[in-house]
């Protein structure tokens, strides 16, 4: 059994510290020509987004090609930034019951934990390491990077989650963790199962309209973060 875990809104969150680090790179790879020539982020709807998806966005609006060369560089810039912002200034947050949920799927005799996540491992990984987990808790992760549309990661986890386990895992046997109707769209989409937390930018009432398998304001409750997921996986306990 999996268990995907997406990272912003869900296990932390990083008061901006991906955003800002962007907006950064962008600026030091691509400097403003004239008044005005700013990247908007504002403008970007990055909830449950692909963080190439926003790279390219960002390039469209000042009319600039979006290259594998420029992509590599935007990334290697992306990452360094966010990491001595992260140095600087501390700006993860963990979410409650975060590291609780995560040990009590690591140490699970049948579940596997994973990461789901629109950022690339490098930042990723950062990010979930700011806010006291340790990355390698999760047996592997699906990256941003890795498909074209938020939908495309759900395969990849449970082809990924084959090659560990040594099996085929069915799509109903994995159950994405996240906070935006682009967690739901994708598990839905892929025919997993979806629990969706209210800890991100989505009240629980804007979360239900979406319809998934289960909703909770966050992972706090103990007791209840388990028992949803054994019930949702139809384990014994």
């Amino acid at each position: 059994m999996l268990v995907l875990f997406d990272i912003d809104g869900t296990l932390l969150r990083s008061r901006g510290v991906g955003l800002r680090a962007m907006k950064a790179a962008l600026e030091s790879l691509h400097p403003s020509r004239f008044d005005g020539d700013v990247h908007d982020l504002d403008a970007i709807d990055t909830a449950g987004r692909l963080d190439p998806l926003i790279w390219r966005e960002l390039l469209e609006q000042r009319g600039l090609d979006a290259t594998d060369a420029g992509h590599a560089a935007f990334r290697e810039t992306y990452g360094r930034l966010m990491a001595e912002m992260i140095a600087a200034e501390q700006p993860v947050i963990r979410l409650p019951g975060a590291d609780d949920a995560v040990a009590w799927t690591r140490d699970h005799p049948t579940l596997v934990p994973a990461l789901l996540t629109g950022n690339y491992p490098e930042t990723g990984r950062l990010k979930v390491a700011g806010a006291g987990i340790d990355p390698d808790d999760f047996a592997f992760g699906v990256w941003g990077f890795e498909a074209a549309t938020r939908r495309g990661l759900p395969p990849i986890a449970l082809s990924r989650a084959a090659e560990h386990l040594g099996r085929p895992i069915a799509p109903h046997d994995a159950v994405i963790v996240g906070d935006t109707p682009a967690d739901i769209d994708c598990a839905r989409a892929a025919g997993c199962r979806v629990i969706a937390v209210a800890t991100g930018r989505f009240d629980e009432s804007a979360l239900a309209e979406h319809e998934p398998d289960a909703l909770l304001p966050d992972l706090g409750d103990r007791e209840r973060v388990r028992s949803t997921i054994t019930e949702i996986l139809g384990l014994d306990g």
